[in-house]
């Protein structure tokens, strides 16, 4: 006797919802299958995206470069000047790896925002080779830098609990249990400060730049290459941006937020600053806190999916794909653990 349909849906009520979700997303697969994208067919968009300038030694720079044969399908090349080989992958997250065809399902997951253990699962990697690949890609996006701002430049800090997650040892404080709160009240060194700053214009600045209150000259030394010398700056009445702004001779407005001032002569204000740092709270919070040796890949990684949150998925996995291959980057499992 022939099974019809009705038979195997009488029983999908009485399985758990992770189950149904399994279930759908099995039958989904099976009835609507994705075509499958080996990052191997996207081989020459990364080659395009690197050497856009010309095909050159990832090792010393040099132009003095030719074909040196292929080795499992992929093109090598030679360098004249250092006699070192490469390929189109060589310096980038996917160099050496094991499961190049699991890279693009892990970019998108990525960018979903899934749990490392969620991955790990989906993907059949360890977990820890998840965290692994996902410092890789940060380290290299990254390096990239930021984009400099211009026009009203409105910045402030945000505060952040030190955290020596993963370390076995910890030497200058008592172990914390699932990051606790910080002994004092208020700011203190024991708060990592971020520098936020952000343009009219929508381009987003955030990193961290010390312990506790900063001084301008710890906001320069992070902030101070990335704004424009005809930006007007826009912040509260904190005296370290004051001096900040006298050192880089930028205009200066500053909002008296503490007298309820939350707009001055119409136009200038803190107010998309102080909404990004809600938004960058509520997404570290996915987290469950965050070392501070790895803090700026977070923080970048955030300011990365605001800058492109208007962009399709699947776009800004490409996207992020291509910009963590576009520099030459040799990070490594031991410099991650270091």
């Amino acid at each position: 006797m022939a099974m019809v349909w009705h038979d195997v849906y009488k029983d999908f009520h009485s399985l758990s919802k992770s189950e149904q979700l399994e279930l759908f997303k099995a039958l989904q697969q099976d009835l609507f299958p994705e075509p499958k994208t080996d990052i191997s067919k996207m081989v020459g968009e990364v080659r395009e995206t690197r050497f856009s300038n010309g095909l050159a030694c990832v090792y010393c720079g040099s132009m003095s470069v030719k074909r040196n044969g292929k080795y499992r399908s992929r093109q090598r090349y030679l360098c004249k000047d250092c006699g070192k080989s490469f390929n189109d992958m060589t310096g980038s997250p996917l160099s050496g790896t094991k499961y190049p065809h699991k890279w693009l399902d892990y970019y998108k997951m990525m960018i979903e925002g899934l749990s490392l253990p969620k991955i790990a699962k989906a993907l059949k990697i360890h977990v820890s080779t998840a965290f692994y690949w996902r410092h890789k890609i940060l380290n290299a996006v990254r390096s990239l830098g930021h984009q400099t701002l211009q026009g009203i430049v409105e910045s402030d800090e945000t505060f952040f609990l030190e955290s020596d997650k993963g370390k076995k040892m910890i030497t200058h404080r008592k172990a914390r249990k699932r990051g606790g709160v910080a002994k004092k009240r208020g700011i203190s060194k024991e708060q990592i400060c971020v520098v936020v700053a952000h343009d009219r214009n929508g381009q987003i600045f955030s990193q961290k730049a010390g312990k506790g209150r900063i001084t301008a000259i710890e906001i320069d030394e992070v902030l101070g290459k990335y704004i424009d010398t005809s930006a007007l700056l826009c912040t509260d009445t904190a005296t370290n941006y004051k001096k900040f702004a006298q050192m880089k001779s930028l205009q200066h407005e500053a909002i008296n937020v503490s007298k309820k001032q939350y707009k001055k002569k119409g136009i200038y204000h803190i107010q998309h600053v102080n909404g990004y740092h809600k938004r960058l709270k509520k997404w570290m919070d996915r987290f469950q806190g965050v070392a501070t040796k790895y803090l700026d890949n977070y923080l970048f990684w955030h300011c990365y999916m605001e800058l492109n949150k208007q962009l399709p998925s699947k776009k800004v996995v490409k996207q992020m794909l291509l910009s963590s291959c576009q520099r030459v980057n040799f990070t490594t499992v031991a410099k991650l653990r270091a």
